[in-house]
């Protein structure tokens, strides 16, 4: 229902609920009678539940590439939620779980993608189903909606209501909650994941991850304005794209899993380009300082313990302080 017809219906509705107020009590329906509706809800309701919907959608229209600027001129770390960021009860490369990891401060979801036997986009990370789902196959040899079929499950193997994700699905579920970051599995190209993209409208919402100097620059050549994850060891491979007309501007570079590299962010951000790294390792390990990886100059720290990561930067407050004060973001000067 949409807004304006949820407050019509309030407003008709309050005259007579105002008459049956004054009657006193409501009479009982008859025996057998079917249940009645639930009243509509009051009118500041409905304008506070809009109020909110609005307010989750708060990166909608953002300029990532200018938002990343902001951040690496402002020292912000803004976090990336590795495979959606899974958790008890949230299976990984999932929109429930993408949703809530947006929710704790993750500014990026980052998420895998198989291709099925009918050309189609599914979340997936493994080339079979076995481990994320409750039944066995291997993607490229299954339709979506065999693979649809069955339920997802958690880390814990725990079985839960959720089947895997649609790319396009997924996309629309987060929209404007959070950049989604593609990692490409199996048989599917960037050429057609970059159908789908564009089928969607979702260039500029996008944070495409790549393995090889030749993606770079083929993705690049290709869809110029996408946001491209690159490995980058040394300024030499900088070099090297800015060299084959790859627009820096468009590059976050990837060093790599591990503590990150102070001295190399720091050479980078003098060329303009920001940094990412994850170090999932020590999370499962324990005894991470999310604080001291910060310090290094990271501006998008990918992690899978969100709330943890989230808890220790204050993400969600310094994410969203850093878009109010980043108007190129939003579009202004």
């Amino acid at each position: 229902m949409s807004s304006m017809t949820r407050l019509l219906a309030c407003a008709f509705s309050l005259p007579v609920l105002a008459l049956l107020a004054a009657g006193g009590p409501e009479a009982a329906p008859p025996p057998g009678a079917p249940p009645q509706p639930p009243p509509p809800p009051a009118m500041e309701q409905v304008l506070e539940e809009d109020s909110v919907a609005e307010a989750d959608r708060w990166l909608a229209g953002v300029d990532v590439g200018a938002y990343l600027d902001c951040a690496r001129e402002q020292g912000v770390t803004l976090l990336s939620a590795h495979r959606t960021g899974p958790r008890p009860g949230f299976a990984e490369n999932d929109h429930e779980t993408a949703l809530r990891s947006a929710a704790d401060g993750a500014v990026f979801v980052e998420f895998d993608i198989g291709l099925t036997s009918d050309d189609r986009l599914v979340l997936m990370h493994d080339r079979t189903i076995d481990r994320t789902t409750n039944g066995t196959g291997r993607v490229e040899d299954m339709t979506f909606g065999e693979i649809a079929a069955f339920r997802l499950v958690d880390n814990d193997d725990q079985t839960l209501e959720g089947r895997a994700d649609e790319f396009h699905e997924f996309m629309t579920a987060i929209d404007g909650r959070a950049i989604a970051q593609l990692d490409l599995k199996g048989s599917l190209t960037h050429e057609r994941l970059m159908q789908d993209v564009r089928e969607l409208g979702a260039e500029d919402r996008v944070l495409v991850i790549t393995y090889r100097m030749d993606q770079v620059i083929a993705l690049h050549a290709m869809a110029p304005d996408v946001m491209i994850s690159a490995g980058i060891r040394s300024l030499e491979d900088l070099d090297a794209l800015e060299e084959a007309g790859v627009d820096l501007s468009r590059i976050v570079a990837w060093l790599g899993l591990g503590d990150g590299d102070a001295e190399l962010d720091a050479a980078l951000a003098e060329r303009g380009v920001e940094t990412s790294f994850g170090n999932f390792r020590a999370e499962r390990e324990g005894g991470v300082d999310y604080a001291a990886w910060a310090s290094t100059g990271v501006e998008v720290l990918s992690v899978d313990n969100v709330p943890a990561a989230a808890a220790a930067l204050d993400a969600r407050t310094q994410s969203r302080a850093l878009l109010d004060a980043c108007p190129a973001a939003r579009g202004g000067l």
